[in-house]
């Protein structure tokens, strides 16, 4: 298991070599999201989606009957780009909107019977997760694996604690 210092037991460091290792780490995350973001931009592409539409298929997919608002934030997406995407899958066909009678000021969103009938949500997203992620993932050991994802749970728990 990795242990990570604290503040507290930590040697001084100097500014300049403190600001040095943020870039990199900073340089890491920008390279990683791109690396991502080209993988899913491609798989996207071959399914007739952009990376956004797929993610909101994936995401309606999984948790049908969302409002505009649930899926912005869950996309950590403006609310009026992702209107527009929700338009333009409307228009294709793929998601439709319903009104429920008990709550007439909220629109539910869903993917539409017709585009499930005919695709396969489930396997897109698993060549999504085979290609990025678990591809990569199952040439590591194990215990490098949960290292890894121990050392960024702790990042993000120090992160969180910067509010």
């Amino acid at each position: 298991m990795i242990t990570i210092p604290t503040q507290k037991n930590l040697p001084p460091q100097n500014d300049e070599f403190i600001l040095a290792q943020s870039d990199k780490i900073i340089d890491l995350f920008k390279s990683i999201h791109k690396i991502i973001g080209d993988k899913f931009r491609e798989i996207a592409g071959k399914y007739g989606f952009t990376a956004p539409q797929l993610s909101v298929v994936v995401h309606l997919y999984k948790k049908p009957g969302m409002t505009l608002n649930e899926l912005s934030n869950h996309l950590m997406l403006a609310k009026s780009t992702v209107s527009g995407i929700i338009n333009r899958l409307v228009n294709q066909g793929v998601v439709t909107r319903e009104i429920p009678e008990t709550n007439r000021r909220i629109v539910k969103l869903s993917i539409s019977e017709e585009f499930k009938e005919k695709n396969d949500i489930v396997n897109i997203r698993q060549i999504f997760i085979s290609n990025c992620i678990s591809d990569t993932v199952k040439n590591i050991d194990r215990e490098t694996v949960d290292q890894f994802i121990h050392a960024l749970e702790h990042f993000k728990s120090l992160l969180e604690d910067l509010k």
